[in-house]
């Protein structure tokens, strides 16, 4: 066996790889070079090892993009008092799953009961002011048409009437609005989701606009990771995610890319990225921390060499061919690279089952005659 610095494919993975001749030991990369030089020499076939070639398969190439983040719930809310008053019941507390329209605390309704009564009898007596209005005026515009009421008086009439109805419309709505008071007097659950914070007691007095609530939907939540501005420009909605979530013994959270801040962090100067993830299970919970990765771009069926393996001379880039016992010059066209692969990817001139050299000796060169040791 001989030692070489080549890359070698083995199912779809390149490695680097140290040959030693158990005979005489490690053998220095200098006395391959001698071997072939002897053999161009002496015009016989250079024997390659099994090492110093590979054949081309479909290879599988992933790229992933380090990210960490905290989760937090998608879906808030802090509910607050609308009027102020006395708590007489609540019914919730921190960390309570609820429903949406659960009842989760009442306010004293007596006052507010009271007022809804007046401003409903306003309104009713209003409603009758206004219908005698109007008879009144069809009483009159029935005369005017005779020539026995004047025009004066059928004015007066068509004002009493648009000044009733005014008044109605005014009461209404002050009923209305008492009404709606009444009601929320009682705070219900805006979506189904769990209690995070409850900052009122049964008996205790509040203002108008106190919270009195958090409520969060756990049942989706999100990871807030921040990506360099240089590598913003490789993630886009709906890439996959796979994330590792403290307090989850190493388990994988798959989730997807969601949004994408327009603007950096004026903290940071980094892009916040949002990955939604789905919480089966209630297993996740806000503020904790999640690490992982962001698939950026995937190829299942590439054409794949080692970087070590390409060539160049003053046409183009190219490979060693490996064809009916002779080395062939195969020009190339280099596609994409791969973050943190010594390997290329080729988007032109070889095709699955060609088999090139992958040692860069310079003595190895177009229309050489090799064979192919079986001892490897």
């Amino acid at each position: 066996m001989r030692l070489t610095k080549a890359g070698i494919l083995l199912g779809g993975v390149y490695l680097a790889v140290v040959f030693i001749d158990p005979a005489r030991g490690t053998v220095d990369a200098n006395e391959r070079v001698k071997e072939v030089v002897a053999a161009n020499q002496l015009d016989r076939p250079l024997e390659l090892a099994l090492s110093e070639i590979a054949d081309i398969r479909p290879t599988s190439m992933a790229e992933r993009l380090r990210v960490s983040g905290d989760l937090e719930p998608i879906n808030r809310a802090a509910l607050h008092a609308k009027d102020g008053g006395k708590i007489i019941e609540v019914r919730a507390v921190a960390g309570q799953a609820v429903k949406a329209g659960d009842v989760l605390a009442r306010f004293e309704t007596d006052d507010l009961q009271s007022i809804l009564k007046q401003r409903e009898g306003d309104r009713d007596v209003a409603a009758a002011e206004m219908l005698l209005a109007m008879q009144s005026l069809n009483r009159i515009e029935q005369l005017t048409d005779k020539n026995i009421a004047s025009q004066e008086q059928l004015d007066k009439a068509r004002s009493e009437v648009a000044a009733a109805t005014a008044r109605l419309k005014s009461l209404s709505a002050q009923a209305d609005i008492a009404r709606t008071a009444l009601r929320d007097a009682e705070v219900r659950a805006p979506f189904d989701g769990v209690i995070s914070n409850r900052a009122i007691n049964q008996g205790s007095r509040v203002g108008a606009g106190a919270e009195l609530f958090m409520i969060v939907d756990t049942s989706i939540l999100e990871a807030k990771v921040l990506v360099s501005t240089r590598d913003v420009h490789r993630v886009a909605i709906a890439q996959r995610a796979e994330l590792h979530i403290d307090g989850l013994d190493g388990q994988t959270v798959v989730g997807r890319v969601d949004r994408i801040s327009p603007v950096a962090d004026h903290g940071t100067r980094f892009i916040p990225v949002y990955i939604r993830l789905s919480n089966g299970g209630a297993r996740l919970r806000g503020g904790s921390f999640a690490t992982g990765t962001i698939l950026v771009r995937q190829n299942e069926d590439a054409i794949v060499i080692p970087a070590i393996s390409l060539r160049k001379d003053e046409t183009g880039d190219y490979v060693l061919k490996l064809k009916k016992g002779r080395l062939v010059r195969q020009p190339v066209t280099v596609g994409s690279g791969w973050g943190g692969s010594d390997s290329l990817e080729i988007s032109e001139g070889l095709a699955y089952g060609d088999t090139i050299v992958t040692v860069p000796l310079p003595e190895l060169r177009p229309d050489v005659t090799v064979t192919i040791s079986k001892a490897g």
